[in-house]
C-alpha cells in the first residue's frame, strides 16, 4: 500500500513514473526491510479499507514509522493517529475532547456486558446496570456499530430501548460496540489531501442513505461537490491539524439541527477518492504524488480555473467485460471498476461495478443518467439511477 518512485508505470495526467511492487509480506518490519532495499526516495502511502478490521492504515503507518527512521521521506500520518481513527470508541472521545461536535454515545464494553459467564460468584453483574441505564437515557432511534470494523458493515437500527437491549443480548454481537443517537438530517462525506498543517479540502460530497436512513458501502450513491460551508470547512481543516494528517484523509458528517457533527474518521483512501480525484480529471495515485511534491494547490489554481466539475459514483450490475467496455468508452465516464466475489454463493453477495460519471451542469448529469439508463438498461439499477436523478435535482 505504499507508492514508490520508479520507472515502470506512468501516471498519465502528470507523468509522474510509479513502480507497483506486490508483497507478500505481512509485519510491519518485513514489509519496510523489502522497501528499502528498492532504496527508494520518496514512500508514500496510499492505504484503502479491508474488511472486517479497517486496519491497513495502522499497519502502513508503522511501516512509515520504520521507513522514517532509516532516513526515507515518507507520506504517511502517524500510528498514534491511525490507532485513535481505528478505534471508533476512542476517535469518539478525541473528537468531543476536542470540541466537536459528536452524537451522544454509550460504548458497550462485552465482555464486562457479560462479566457473569464463567463467573458463578457473581451474583449482579453492576457494569450491565450502568450500562442499561445509558441506554435508558438514549433518545431513540439508535445506530449499533462495531468499534474497530468498516462501521457500515454489520451495523444496526434500533428504534427502541427494548430493541436495543435485545439486540445486545443476542448472540449476533460478539465484540465491543457503540450505541450512538441517530442524527436526522443529510449525510457527506469530505476528503482532505495535504501534510505539516496545509490540507486542500474536497467536497462535500452528498450520501445517499438506505431504508434506515444510513449510508451502505455497496448501495450508496454519492453526488458533489455541494457547496461548503465556512463552518465545515473551518472543522475539518482544524481537525486535519490537530491529527497531523500526513496525505489523505476522509472524514463522515451529518448535519442535523443548524450542526455539522463529525462521525468518523478515515486517515486513508476510502470509497469516495475515485469522486474527488475526478474533481481534478486525476487518479488517487496522481493526487497522493502532487501532495507529497507540495504541487497539488497550484495544480488546482492551475487546471480547474473556471471549472465547475459535478460528480456521481454510482452502483451498478456486475457486467461482462464487452458492456464495461461500452461504458468505458462513454466521454462522461471517467472511471469504472469491479469488485468481485468469485466464491460468494448468494447472488446479493458476489460483487458489484461502481461508474464514476462526471459532467458540467446539473442538467448534462441528469442527461448523462437517462442516457445509461436508455442504453445499458441492463447494466443499471432503475432505484440507484433513480436516486441519483433525485440528488442531482438538489444541486
Amino acid at each position: 500500500m505504499f507508492l514508490l518512485d520508479g520507472d515502470q508505470f506512468v501516471d498519465s495526467a502528470i507523468d509522474m513514473p510509479v513502480r507497483v511492487v506486490v508483497t507478500e509480506k505481512e509485519t510491519p518490519e518485513d514489509i519496510a526491510n523489502e522497501i528499502l532495499l528498492l532504496k527508494p526516495d520518496v514512500a508514500i502511502a496510499a492505504s484503502f479499507w479491508v474488511h472486517p478490521y479497517d486496519w491497513l492504515s495502522l499497519q502502513d503507518s508503522m511501516v512509515g514509522e520504520i521507513l522514517s527512521a532509516h532516513g526515507i521521506r515518507v507520506l504517511c500520518t502517524d500510528s498514534s493517529t491511525a490507532l485513535c481513527c481505528f478505534d471508533k470508541w476512542q476517535t469518539h472521545q478525541f473528537l468531543q475532547k476536542n470540541d466537536f461536535a459528536v452524537p451522544k454515545t454509550v460504548y458497550v464494553h462485552h465482555e464486562l456486558f457479560w462479566a457473569e459467564r464463567g463467573n458463578r460468584e457473581l451474583r449482579t453483574n453492576v457494569y450491565k446496570q450502568y450500562v442499561l441505564h445509558q441506554l435508558q437515557e438514549l433518545r431513540y432511534p439508535v445506530i449499533i456499530k462495531d468499534t474497530t470494523g468498516v462501521s457500515s458493515y454489520s451495523l444496526e437500527l434500533a428504534v427502541s430501548y427494548k430493541q436495543a437491549v435485545s439486540y445486545l443480548a443476542s448472540g449476533r454481537t460478539r465484540g465491543d460496540r457503540l450505541v450512538q443517537e441517530y442524527l436526522e438530517g443529510p449525510q457527506y462525506g469530505v476528503e482532505v489531501y495535504g501534510s505539516d498543517g496545509k490540507y486542500s479540502v474536497f467536497g462535500p460530497f452528498l450520501f445517499s442513505l438506505n431504508r434506515y436512513g444510513v449510508t451502505s458501502p455497496k448501495q450508496s450513491v454519492k453526488l458533489g461537490p455541494v457547496p461548503i460551508s465556512a463552518s465545515l470547512r473551518e472543522q475539518v481543516l482544524r481537525l486535519s491539524r490537530i491529527l497531523n494528517i500526513q496525505g489523505c484523509a476522509q472524514y463522515d458528517v451529518i448535519y442535523s439541527g443548524k450542526k455539522w457533527y463529525i462521525i468518523e474518521v478515515n486517515p486513508r483512501l476510502s470509497g469516495m477518492s475515485e469522486s474527488t480525484s475526478a474533481l481534478l480529471g486525476l487518479s488517487p495515485v496522481a493526487m497522493l504524488l502532487l501532495t507529497a511534491m507540495h504541487e497539488l494547490d497550484s495544480f488546482i489554481n492551475k487546471e480547474m480555473a473556471g471549472r465547475n466539475i459535478i460528480v456521481c459514483n454510482l452502483k451498478i450490475p456486475l457486467c461482462t467485460e464487452s458492456r464495461l467496455t461500452k461504458l468505458y468508452e462513454l466521454p462522461f465516464v471517467h472511471g469504472l471498476r469491479q469488485i468481485q466475489n468469485m466464491t460468494a454463493k448468494q447472488e446479493r453477495e458476489k460483487g458489484y461495478g461502481e461508474l464514476i460519471l462526471t459532467a458540467q451542469s446539473p442538467h448534462d448529469m441528469l442527461m448523462h443518467l437517462k442516457r445509461l439508463q436508455a442504453d445499458f438498461p441492463d447494466c443499471m439499477e432503475p432505484s440507484f439511477v433513480q436516486t441519483a436523478c433525485t440528488m442531482t435535482g438538489l444541486l
